[in-house]
């Protein structure tokens, strides 16, 4: 979980938390208080199989029809997820018991749901919000502060496209934010709202009213050097890597083994742990081990159902849980396969390690296409993945020149003024201090669309052009006539 480095610290510091999910603490201070939500694998928490996957709609072939298409897929994963964590929660006393309490300040995710605005609503807490993200902002989220989101130069999120795109690109951008916003908020805000209203008895304001008024911050979990250069305003906080432990840890002897014994190093490859690997067809198990099996690197593999101390393949160690950031700062390991999670990639610009990107769904596709925009990784989608594509790929990424780049992106990357999770803390604290005194959003959150766009400058300017452009041809008319008539009389005479 991202945000558990950060709940635990400002417990260290003395501050009392109180954190409603689905992952208690392990071994929490004495000032902390879990509250968990049941029903994870009800709500849709378990692993995805990768089957799934295999399935290909035509319609996402079709220009300007696959990012409408994949957008309606994922809302469609998304929102039922929301709504039924919705009505679980609102009907846990544990939950409903921990609203009732006093809060100097309220850290909510920004994800999927706006469930809680409405039960902070409801229980009548007036604390400033601090909102955190675990991917790149969402669509919806721009809104909430002002934040231009101009699709000229601003990706949607589930797209693989950079800030350098094409004519059709652009239109499909722009058409794609404006459907998938009206999805999220027909789908999930909207249907909320009907929930808790329906629950507690009492009309409740537009959930995006409420996020607006309340939330004071936006920690993203997001760094420029890997995500990209985006428009920003003072609320929207930057803290990429901030679940990141920096100590060392020893992996476990078999693993440690395996490195040591490498003569030309090792590739880590891992899909993550909400995709299972063990659920890859076949085929393209064995495409992935054809491409791997005759490289002269070891490769250290997460795929579950592996043996206690790995299944050792050739080259290949299988292992059924791997310890990632750790892996990727030793020495021997040279490059690292991921799905593209957002989570992983940092782990990987952090160690300077270089990517071969296999996405598959959410944001994934735009984090690879970000970091092969900076130079750091090489994408490969997984309905073209082919032994040749992966092969090549991971030629690209063995590359002494893309190693060098990878190094000297990790060390812009860690180059900061503070440390990540000290700075979310540090604003975090900011909050609590000065509340909606300290004003961090744009002005254009609270105008209307016509003044934010000039459209009533340029309707202004436009009739004023046509006003100038009629009195001219009046004029020039009136010259014309006058000059031809005076020449006819001239004629005459």
């Amino acid at each position: 979980m991202v945000f558990e480095p950060l709940l635990r610290a400002l417990a260290e510091r003395g501050h009392h938390v109180t954190s409603v999910s689905y992952f208690p603490l392990k071994s929490p201070p004495a000032n902390y208080t879990d509250v968990v939500i049941e029903g994870a694998e009800q709500d849709g928490l378990s692993v995805l199989d990768l089957s799934i996957f295999e399935k290909s709609n035509p319609l996402m072939k079709v220009p300007l029809l696959n990012t409408i298409v994949s957008s309606s897929f994922a809302m469609g994963m998304m929102a039922p997820l929301a709504l039924e964590t919705c009505e679980s929660i609102i009907r846990q006393s544990s939950v409903i018991e921990a609203l009732k309490q006093k809060y100097d300040v309220l850290i909510v995710e920004n994800f999927n749901s706006d469930c809680m605005l409405g039960l902070i609503h409801i229980f009548g807490i007036e604390a400033p919000i601090v909102g955190i993200s675990s991917s790149a902002l969402l669509p919806w989220t721009y809104a909430r502060f002002g934040l231009p989101d101009n699709p000229a130069y601003t990706p949607l999120l589930m797209t693989p496209y950079t800030s350098k795109m094409t004519f059709m690109q652009r239109l499909d951008t722009f058409i794609s934010k404006l459907y998938i916003n009206h999805l999220y908020h027909t789908m999930v805000q909207v249907r909320e709202r009907d929930i808790i209203e329906k629950h507690f008895g009492v009309k409740i304001p537009d959930l995006e009213e409420i996020g607006k008024k309340q939330t004071s911050v936006m920690l993203v979990n997001t760094f420029h050097t890997l995500n990209g250069v985006r428009p920003t305003l003072p609320a929207i906080i930057e803290v990429g890597g901030m679940h990141l432990d920096h100590s060392r840890k020893l992996l476990p002897s078999y693993i440690e083994k395996f490195l040591n014994e490498s003569e030309h190093g090792v590739i880590v490859l891992s899909f993550g742990s909400l995709l299972k690997t063990s659920s890859i067809p076949k085929y393209k198990e064995d495409i992935i081990v054809n491409a791997l099996a005759n490289l002269k690197q070891r490769v250290i593999w997460k795929f579950e159902g592996s043996g206690e101390e790995g299944t050792l393949t050739g080259n290949i160690l299988r292992v059924k849980w791997l310890p990632q950031y750790e892996l990727l700062r030793h020495k021997k390991t040279l490059a690292f396969i991921t799905h593209g999670g957002l989570l992983g990639m940092t782990e990987a610009i952090s160690a300077g390690k270089p990517m071969v990107v296999v996405p598959f769904l959410g944001d994934q596709p735009s984090n690879a296409a970000a970091a092969a925009d900076a130079g750091l990784a090489i994408v490969v989608p997984y309905m073209e993945l082919t032994v040749e594509r992966l092969k090549k790929a991971l030629e690209f990424v063995l590359k002494s020149e893309t190693k060098l780049k990878a190094h000297r992106l990790s060390s812009i990357w860690r180059d900061r003024q503070a440390d990540p999770l000290e700075t979310a803390m540090y604003w975090i604290e900011r909050v609590m201090r000065w509340g909606s005194h300290a004003q961090l959003h744009s002005p254009a959150r609270d105008m209307p669309l016509y003044q934010v766009a000039l459209l009533d400058v340029i309707a202004t300017l436009a009739v004023a052009i046509l006003i100038l452009l009629a009195i001219s041809w009046y004029i020039l008319s009136k010259v014309f006539r006058l000059l031809f008539s005076n020449s006819s009389k001239l004629k005459m005479h």
